[in-house]
């Protein structure tokens, strides 16, 4: 299984240069030849193709870190126009500095600008192609089991930033609402059926990146359940204040 997951993940760097250097309709027709054809009942060629031709820079940007870094940099200019050595040298120091915290500053804006931008267009794109992802596979069933076994598994191992990604990717499947695509069932299959042979074939390095993987899976099914239950919460509330007789009995 182990040699699987690395002969997958090879497959997915030859389809990240394949995509650079040919149309996408000669992608899907190389994809189709990577794998088993019964594979494809249960998974497309263009969500095979999307999932290996992404990385984590084209779903998430990591804004809090970028205004952290703007933040400690901004602080390192004022902390430079306090100091009170006037001499010329000091002087002639003290402007180089300004002059590379200033250029880091303007690239540090512009990246983030950049990344916000790709980010956007990537999902826009995502978008209008969802629909076609999985509406043509036969069986359904069998949906989240194949890109578990095809997808999700061999890339979340691979290092931490693709583990992180494989989370991102199925929550971007999840909020484009993408047609068959179950999200709770992806998770039950995740976690009763396949994570426990997955662990026993993983080395000391690839458990902590599957560790990774659910962490940030699980988070996000953490924080739907507290959306889910302050909803009901509100909804209860809503309702209690609605009756004045409910009200004047408490």
């Amino acid at each position: 299984m182990r040699y699987s997951r690395f002969i997958y993940a090879i497959l997915g760097i030859g389809i990240y240069y394949f995509i650079i250097a040919c149309s996408w309709s000669d992608l899907l027709d190389t994809v189709k030849t990577m794998l088993p054809p019964k594979t494809w009942n249960s998974l497309s060629p263009d969500l095979y193709a999307t999932f290996w031709g992404l990385t984590l820079y084209d779903l998430h940007v990591p804004k809090n870190r970028y205004e952290s870094e703007i933040a400690k940099l901004h602080a390192n200019l004022k902390s430079l126009e306090e100091l009170s050595d006037n001499s010329s040298s000091a002087i002639t120091k003290r402007k180089k500095e300004k002059e590379r915290i200033q250029e880091s500053l303007d690239r540090l804006s512009s990246e983030l600008h950049k990344h916000e931008e790709n980010v956007v267009s990537v999902s826009r794109r995502l978008f209008h192609e969802k629909d076609k992802w999985l509406s043509s596979c036969p069986d359904t069933l069998k949906i989240n089991m194949e890109f578990l076994q095809r997808c999700i598994f061999p890339r979340c191992t691979f290092s931490m930033p693709d583990a992180v990604y494989c989370a991102m990717f199925v929550h971007k499947l999840h909020s484009l609402g993408t047609p068959f695509f179950n999200t709770v069932n992806h998770i039950d299959v995740l976690i009763c059926k396949t994570l426990q042979p997955m662990i026993c074939c993983c080395t000391e390095y690839e458990v902590g990146r599957l560790g990774r993987f659910l962490y940030e899976t699980l988070k996000i099914a953490y924080h739907w359940k507290v959306t889910i239950c302050l909803l009901f919460i509100i909804l209860f509330l809503q309702i209690f204040y609605s009756f004045s007789g409910l009200v004047q009995l408490f």
